[in-house]
């Protein structure tokens, strides 16, 4: 099931992954916060942790397929969007069968031409983080109707100072994924037209391990509801 939205408001995409510390029943409550403070998706990453990284560090941060299914059914059952950024083909199939209604291709993953193939060719609403890709000298790699690139910073954390915010409204960017301390970035991003807020949420941005170091990026319960309601405000006044 995939959930509407107003396509005139920004929509807020919380990425889940890592600070759910490998525990459904901290997917499941982080996925309810999220719905309750008004995020229109969240989105988890789908990777195997030694292929991807080369070492078993993250197996326990791993999802299988089995509970890519529940996690899916308990969004739908809160009500909020789910989909993945995806590290491999097997785990594309996976998100197809589930009917994602948005994949995201993470920026590290832009040079597997044959992923991003596979994940393009859904026809489904494709995000595509830009932060280590350098698209002030190169071409945008991409240009299928259902693509929509992110300005991205892929620093954890990032300073305000390495932030060149984008104006969204003359910008091929259609959105910003953040990894600042705090939300002044996806405030700055809002005023400017962004359609899509991309930020990691955590129920405890004190905690995390070596291999969770996105919990100090992350925006809490409190956060996201200001967001959404900024995000909000901005919409009733491009109305009027």
């Amino acid at each position: 099931m995939y959930y509407k939205y107003s396509e005139t408001r920004t929509k807020i995409i919380a990425e889940i992954h890592p600070q759910h510390h490998g525990s459904m029943n901290e997917i499941k409550r982080i996925i309810l916060q999220c719905k309750l403070g008004g995020a229109d998706f969240v989105k988890i990453q789908l990777y195997s942790s030694f292929g991807l990284f080369g070492n078993r560090d993250r197996d326990y941060l791993e999802v299988s397929k089995k509970e890519l299914s529940e996690i899916k059914r308990y969004c739908d059952l809160v009500g909020i969007n789910l989909f993945a950024s995806i590290f491999d083909k097997e785990r594309v199939e996976w998100c197809k069968k589930l009917n994602f209604s948005h994949y995201k291709i993470a920026s590290r993953s832009i040079d597997d031409i044959k992923l991003c193939k596979k994940i393009i060719d859904t026809k489904k609403t494709t995000l595509i983080s830009l932060g280590m890709y350098d698209f002030k000298s190169k071409k945008i790699p991409f240009k299928e109707k259902n693509i929509k690139y992110l300005y991205c910073v892929s620093k954890y954390p990032t300073s305000l100072g390495d932030i060149e915010m984008p104006d969204f409204t003359k910008s091929f960017f259609s959105g910003y994924s953040d990894h600042t301390v705090g939300i002044s970035a996806v405030l700055l991003a809002i005023s400017r037209g962004a359609e899509y807020i991309e930020k990691h949420f955590s129920n405890n941005k004190a905690s995390g391990s070596d291999t969770e170091m996105a919990h100090v990026c992350s925006m809490g319960f409190e956060d996201l509801k200001f967001i959404r309601e900024y995000a909000d405000n901005q919409a009733l006044i491009k109305k009027i």
